[in-house]
């Protein structure tokens, strides 16, 4: 797998429920890749001992959060995926039904990321005042969030998503697929087959 160094930083999101006030964890896998989750529970047992704070939480949302700020997120349809065994899960996905975009499918990471080049190429304006800081082992950063009409992959597609405007540093990758796109499908993962399929929840 590619070795990614990610930078990532909680939002006011209600697409996926985490522990009011969470904290914000950084921990590195076996293979070198960063992943970030709300608090210390969403970190894999054996990682927990070098998880670092950020210094982030991850407030509650607010039950009467305007329209496209923070509206949940719905997932419709389903897809399947074709990977090398070994090597990182990268999909095609399109922004808003034009833009093609590559992304890292990262079940480790709460939030998805998207370069703001790409969003900007695709018309997203970025969320005014859902601006936030992330400390890395380069110093601090500021990154903003933008909402999605909607992000597809394949016939897997999700409407009205919040997601992070920031540069994961990826030459070949325009940002991470997190759980807040996969938490809306049921995921599944056949590593030997090299085959990852999204499909509808039951209701």
């Amino acid at each position: 797998m590619s070795r990614v160094a990610v930078l990532v930083v909680a939002f006011l999101l209600l697409t996926r429920p985490a522990p009011t006030d969470a904290q914000m964890y950084r921990w590195i896998d076996e293979r070198g890749v960063a992943h970030f989750s709300d608090g210390i529970d969403s970190v894999p047992e054996n990682y927990r001992a070098t998880a670092v704070p950020l210094g982030l939480r991850n407030a509650p949302p607010s039950p009467s959060a305007p329209a496209g700020t923070g509206a949940p997120a719905s997932g419709a349809g389903s897809t399947e995926i074709r990977f090398v065994k070994g090597q990182a899960i990268v999909v095609n996905a399109t922004i808003n039904g034009g833009t093609l975009v590559r992304l890292m499918l990262d079940t480790g990471a709460d939030r998805t990321v998207i370069n703001p080049r790409a969003l900007a190429a695709a018309g997203v304006s970025l969320t005014q005042g859902q601006a936030g800081q992330i400390r890395g082992a380069t110093g601090t950063a500021n990154v903003q969030s933008a909402v999605l009409d909607s992000l597809e992959i394949g016939g897997a597609k999700v409407s009205r998503l919040l997601v992070i405007a920031h540069d994961i540093e990826h030459g070949t990758l325009d940002g991470l697929l997190g759980r807040d796109f996969l938490d809306q499908f049921r995921v599944s993962i056949d590593s030997d087959s090299g085959v990852a399929t999204l499909a509808p929840k039951k209701p």
